[in-house]
């Protein structure tokens, strides 16, 4: 690492596969990536598998307060651009819940009309606008949110 820790290690590896052993990490952290994940059940076993007793997991990640319009949730780009893939919340918190992770506090919670005015790439945008979409639509539903919650 560029600090020149003796105590860090970074690894790459798949979410549903992480190459480390069981109970030897102290903090997983994901940004805007669990959402790509098809079964998000999966990675929050693996980081439950290999995080230590005590440890630690802070995740951004998109989530959803209700259901998207049909032409977001099936569109590619939508998928890209960590909407499409996105979980409702209830079911995405009830999966980290029953992988064992616990204390789950909510640091930031942002809705989509702020987020896209910060980050969203144009081609999301202009998808949107060819579809037929407005922000309005999509308000309240898509929201970048940031967690933290630990291994019991």
């Amino acid at each position: 690492n560029a600090a020149g820790r003796d105590n860090v290690d970074f690894r790459e590896g798949r979410l549903e596969e992480l190459p480390v052993d069981d109970a030897s990490v102290d903090a997983v952290t994901s940004n805007c990536v669990i959402n790509l994940v098809p079964d998000k059940a999966v990675v929050f076993r693996e980081i439950a598998r290999v995080l230590k007793p005590g440890g630690r997991m802070v995740i951004s990640d998109v989530i959803l307060d209700g259901d998207l319009p049909d032409a977001i949730s099936h569109d590619v780009l939508a998928y890209v651009g960590c909407v499409a893939g996105a979980e409702k919340r209830e079911s995405y918190f009830q999966k980290l819940a029953d992988a064992g992770l616990t204390d789950l506090e909510i640091i930031k919670d942002v809705d989509f009309l702020q987020m896209t005015e910060k980050a969203a790439p144009a081609e999301v945008l202009a998808f949107m606008e060819s579809a037929g979409i407005s922000r309005d639509d999509v308000m309240g539903i898509v929201r970048s949110v940031t967690y933290r919650a630990r291994k019991s």
